[in-house]
C-alpha cells in the first residue's frame, strides 16, 4: 500500500525519516485504530471542500451513530448531500431526510427512495417546511399508490391546481380532507362540493366546515357582548373590537382579569377610562396599561407596573412608528424600559438614537440593540465577551462586528475574545497555530478548523492525540490526503 509524500506515516510515527520496519509498524497501528477512522470519516463528512469522489467514498461506509447525528442537523456541503442520498443503509438516508438544510434536489431524490420510511419522511419534511420539489415529482406523489404520500402532497408548494383539486375526490378520506380548504372550496365543481358536504367521514366534514366558515364581526355593544357564547370571541372583543362607550365601561370593571387586560390594551377604550385600571389588582393589567400609546410619560410613571423577566412582544403602536425617526427618538427617551427595548427592533434607527440606546442603563436594551444589527462595534464586542445567552456567538455575524483588528485579543484572559481573534482576516498562520494550543477547547477546535492553519500542524492534529475529527473537517486539507485517510480506514475507492 503506497501513501504519497508519507503524510499518513507522519501521522502515525511523527517523523518521515524512519526505518522501513518502523514505518510498517506505524501504518499497521493506524489501520487497526477504528476509533480514529470514525473520527476522520465524521470530519470528512462535514468538510465543505471535500470533492465529489471523497464524498462518494465516505457514503459507502456504515456511519456510526455520532456521525449520523451530523446528517440530521449539520448543513452539509452540496456535493456531500448529493452523495449521501445514495448511501446503502436506508436508516442513514432516513436521518438525512430529516435535515432542514438539505438541498431541494437531494430531498427530491429521497422523496422517491425505494424504502417507504425514507420516502415518507422526505415528503413530510417538504410539506412541513415548504420545500419546492420539481413539479413533475409533486404530481407523481399526488397520484401515486400510497395514500399517506398523497395526503402530504396536498400541502406541497408548486402542486398544480388541477392536481390538488382532483384530490378532493380521492378514495382516501384523509386525502380528501387535506385537499379541501377555503382556497380550493369555491374552485371545486358543484357535484364535488355536494359530495363533500354529504361525506360520511368526519375528517372531510370538518374540512368543509373550516373551508366554508365565515367569522362574524366581534361584538361592539353590551348587548352583543353578553349574547356572545364563545369565550374566545368575548376576549378578542375586549382586546381589539371598536367598542362603544357603554361596552368600554363594562370591560374596565369586568370581574375577569383577562377581560380587563384586554380593555387596558384596546385602543378603542378611551384613555381616561382605561386609566381607572392604574390600581388594578392584577399586575399584568397594570403593565398593559403602562404600554398604551395614548398615555403620557407622567401617567405612565404613576402606574405601579412591574416588568417580568424574559422577552416581551413589541407593542403594535411602536411597530407602526418604525418609519418615523422623530417618533423613534421620542420613544427611545421613554422611562418605560419595554418601549425602549421595542425601539431597538426597528429596521433602521437614526445614529443619535443608536448612540443613546447603546448607553442605556437597561442591559436588555443594549442586548436587543446588538441582536437587531444596530449596535456599534464596541458594544457588540462587549456583549460577545460577556453575554451568557445561547446565541452569543451569532453576535460576531452582525454587520458592525468589524473583524480586522480582532487579533489584538489573542492573549486576552477572556476565551471568547481569543476565539474572536480567529475572525480577523489579517490573523496570520502562526497565530492560528498558536491558538490550537489554547487552554480552552472551543478556541482550540476553531483554530484546528481554520484553513490558515499551517499544513504540518494540520497533519499533526489528525492523530488521535490531536483533534482528528476537526482537522479532517478543515477545508485546507488536501484532497489527496483525504483519500489517504480513507485508504487507511479501509474504505474502498
Amino acid at each position: 500500500m503506497a501513501y504519497k509524500d508519507d503524510q499518513v506515516t507522519r501521522i502515525a510515527f511523527g517523523v518521515t525519516e524512519a526505518t522501513d520496519t518502523a514505518r510498517a509498524d506505524a501504518l499497521r497501528r493506524l489501520e487497526a485504530d477504528t476509533a480514529l477512522h470514525t473520527e476522520w470519516i465524521a470530519g470528512l463528512l462535514a468538510n465543505r471542500s471535500a470533492p465529489k469522489d471523497v464524498a462518494r467514498r465516505v457514503f459507502t461506509v456504515d456511519l456510526l451513530p455520532h456521525a449520523q447525528y451530523q446528517l440530521a442537523y449539520h448543513k452539509l456541503p452540496p456535493d456531500t448531500a448529493r452523495a449521501a442520498v445514495t448511501h446503502p443503509d436506508p436508516r442513514v438516508r432516513k436521518i438525512l431526510a430529516e435535515n432542514l438544510h438539505l438541498p431541494p434536489d437531494a430531498l427530491a431524490v429521497l422523496a422517491e427512495d425505494p424504502d417507504p420510511r425514507v420516502r415518507r419522511v422526505a415528503v413530510m419534511m417538504a410539506c412541513e417546511y415548504d420545500v419546492e420539489l420539481p413539479t413533475e415529482l409533486t404530481v407523481r406523489l399526488a397520484t401515486g399508490p400510497e395514500a399517506r404520500l398523497r395526503y402530504w402532497a396536498t400541502g406541497l408548494p408548486g402542486l398544480p391546481e388541477e392536481t390538488l383539486l382532483s384530490l378532493a375526490e380521492d378514495p382516501d378520506p384523509r386525502v380528501r380532507a387535506g385537499a379541501i380548504d377555503s382556497w380550493s372550496w369555491p374552485r371545486l365543481r358543484p357535484e364535488v362540493r355536494a359530495a363533500a358536504e354529504a361525506d360520511p367521514d368526519p375528517q372531510v366534514l370538518k374540512a368543509v366546515e373550516r373551508a366554508t366558515h365565515v367569522e362574524p364581526p366581534l361584538p361592539t355593544t353590551v348587548e352583543g357582548f353578553l349574547a356572545e357564547a364563545d369565550e374566545r370571541r368575548r376576549r378578542d372583543a375586549a382586546f381589539t373590537a371598536p367598542v362603544d362607550a357603554a361596552l368600554a365601561a363594562l370591560l374596565v370593571t369586568h370581574q375577569d382579569g383577562s377581560i380587563r387586560h384586554g380593555a387596558a390594551r384596546n385602543p378603542h377604550v378611551p384613555a381616561p377610562l382605561a386609566l381607572t385600571l392604574a390600581a388594578d389588582p392584577k399586575p399584568f393589567v397594570r403593565l398593559a396599561l403602562s404600554l398604551r400609546a395614548d398615555v403620557t410619560e407622567e401617567q405612565r410613571a404613576a402606574i405601579d407596573y412591574t416588568v417580568p423577566s424574559g422577552r416581551h412582544p413589541v407593542p403594535a403602536w411602536v411597530q407602526e412608528r418604525f418609519d418615523d425617526p422623530d417618533a423613534l427618538r421620542e420613544i427611545a427617551s421613554s422611562n418605560h424600559v419595554l418601549l425602549r427595548r421595542g425601539v431597538t427592533c426597528a429596521p433602521e434607527l437614526p445614529a443619535d438614537v443608536i448612540e443613546q440606546l447603546a448607553a442605556d442603563d437597561d442591559y436588555y436594551v443594549r442586548l436587543m440593540l446588538c441582536e437587531n444589527d444596530h449596535a456599534p462595534h464596541g458594544l457588540l464586542v462587549k456583549m460577545f465577551a460577556d453575554w451568557n445567552g445561547l446565541s452569543w456567538g451569532m453576535l460576531a455575524y452582525r454587520r458592525n462586528f468589524a473583524r480586522p483588528g480582532l487579533a489584538r485579543f489573542a492573549d486576552d484572559p477572556n476565551y471568547r475574545l481569543r476565539y474572536a481573534t480567529l475572525f480577523d482576516p489579517q490573523a496570520g498562520p502562526e497565530l492560528v497555530e498558536r491558538l490550537t494550543h489554547d487552554t480552552q477547547d472551543m478556541v482550540r477546535r476553531h483554530a484546528a478548523a481554520d484553513p490558515r492553519l499551517p499544513h504540518p500542524r494540520l497533519v499533526e492534529l489528525l492523530d488521535k492525540g490531536g483533534m482528528p475529527r476537526t482537522a479532517a473537517s478543515n477545508p485546507a486539507l488536501p484532497a489527496q490526503l483525504m483519500h489517504q485517510l480513507l485508504d487507511v480506514a479501509g474504505v474502498k475507492p
